[in-house]
């Protein structure tokens, strides 16, 4: 009797939302037959779902690109308002007004540590910026003077949009809160090395102890594996994507 194999599939070129499709829908063949299976199979079923509950968060993580556009967003406004400011104080440091003129070089002074803040990390900026308000507000004369030279609205209008980028930097780091601290391609890795070892232990069941209910799921997850062999470039997977892992299995 021919010996049964899965047919091939090489997972880890598979891209993330097709790898999460994949295990998913394997993890829903086998958890209503799992009483059925053998304790090896069981074990590595349970492996295989743990680790696939790890792999779904960081999916939905990658998902929600929708903060990390609006921070882009933010800052690039902030940028926006902060060269503006920089723009008015200079041009009025160049007027034939005195007294604006003097304001402006009060302004000047007063900014120069911060002149420079658009080139510094984004939340490097975020908390040097919060800092020049805080001086602005314990500094009387500096208010007047950037009441004379029209900054005023504008400095309060950057600080709205530093915090608006805080909160929502804040907002993002606390939907990540619970994610574990390995990186995305120590977790696909994990999550590839459990499907495989779950399909394996399927395989020698199907092998050495079938039953109508493993046959059918054998059968069923093959079939999965055909579909999701479709999605995935040609060729093996890459060693360099996973130190240490070996990529020339005929199977995984």
């Amino acid at each position: 009797m021919k010996k049964l194999e899965f047919s091939t599939l090489y997972i880890f070129r598979l891209a993330v939302d097709n790898l999460f499709g994949l295990v998913k829908s394997t993890i829903g063949l086998a958890v209503p037959v799992k009483s059925e299976l053998g304790v090896m199979s069981n074990a590595t079923l349970d492996r295989l779902i743990t680790d696939n509950q790890k792999f779904q968060k960081m999916v939905k993580k990658q998902r929600k690109s929708g903060l990390t556009e609006r921070l882009l967003l933010a800052d690039n406004d902030r940028n926006d308002r902060f060269a503006e400011i920089k723009r008015t104080v200079s041009l009025h440091l160049k007027g034939r007004n005195a007294s604006k003129k003097a304001f402006a070089q009060s302004l000047e002074y007063f900014l120069k540590p911060y002149w420079d803040v658009a080139a510094k990390p984004l939340n490097t900026k975020t908390g040097l910026l919060a800092e020049m308000f805080g001086k602005l507000y314990d500094n009387a004369d500096i208010q007047t003077a950037a009441v004379n030279n029209g900054i005023d609205i504008m400095l309060a209008e950057l600080e709205e949009v530093n915090n608006d980028y805080d909160a929502l930097y804040k907002q993002r780091i606390n939907e990540g809160a619970d994610l574990p601290d390995e990186s995305a391609s120590e977790q696909k890795s994990t999550v590839c090395d459990s499907y495989s070892e779950f399909c394996s232990a399927i395989e020698q069941a199907a092998n050495y102890t079938p039953s109508d209910t493993i046959l059918n799921l054998f059968k069923s997850m093959d079939e999965l594996r055909k579909k999701y062999h479709a999605l995935t470039p040609n060729g093996k997977d890459k060693v360099e994507d996973v130190p240490g892992k070996e990529s020339d299995s005929p199977k995984d």
